[in-house]
């Protein structure tokens, strides 16, 4: 006598409700995965413009922590009238030393003419490699930060602010203690920064 066959199958219903399983679980982890990626880009992009505004505000420092009172002259010769000046044309123009070079592996001294501008939505650093360029001499920029809408600059002393700042070429002390800058983002993000005015 032969025995039953006992094999059994999948139906066709069955396989359909395990692909539709299959489909929710791989829907789910597919989710997960691009919302993961979307955060993981917002959260580099946001280190980014972090660390942008760090540096910005690092090398700021070291300028103005640096700056000394000597006049500057521009690549034709002409004396600069002020020591510093700013809040005009220019967000901040002064000379800075204690500039390092080691080994000397360029070709410049420890001082140098520095101005800050705001242009086409930029912060700028602009700089000659020397305090007193010929015609020729390359000017350098780097752009700091970008996206702004707006920069204001003022100079307190004490308690009084003003909106301009010209320290004539024969005075031997700055007459204001912080130089402030209040940056408008696009997108509405202000920040304001204070650094201190101590000439060496």
């Amino acid at each position: 006598m032969r025995g039953r066959r006992t094999d059994t199958g999948f139906t066709l219903v069955e396989m359909l409700v395990a692909l539709f399983i299959f489909s929710l679980l791989t829907a789910g982890a597919t989710t997960a995965m691009v919302a993961a990626l979307k955060t993981k880009s917002q959260i580099d992009e946001a280190v980014a413009e972090i660390t942008e505004l760090e540096t910005a505000r690092a090398l700021m420092r070291s300028d103005l922590d640096n700056i000394i009172l000597r006049p500057g002259r521009d690549p034709y010769g002409t004396q600069d009238p002020y020591l510093i000046s700013g809040g005009v044309d220019t967000l901040l123009t002064f000379t800075r030393g204690g500039r390092e070079n080691p080994g000397g592996l360029e070709k410049r001294g420890a001082v140098q003419r520095v101005a800050y501008v705001f242009e086409d939505e930029k912060l700028i650093r602009r700089s000659f490699g020397v305090d007193n360029p010929a015609p020729l001499s390359p000017l350098r920029e780097r752009v700091l930060l970008e996206n702004i809408e707006n920069i204001t600059v003022s100079f307190e002393q004490e308690r009084l602010s003003f909106s301009q700042m010209f320290v004539p070429f024969d005075q031997t002390e700055i007459p204001y203690d912080l130089f402030v800058m209040t940056i408008t983002f696009a997108g509405g993000l202000e920040m304001e920064q204070k650094f201190e005015l101590d000439p060496t």
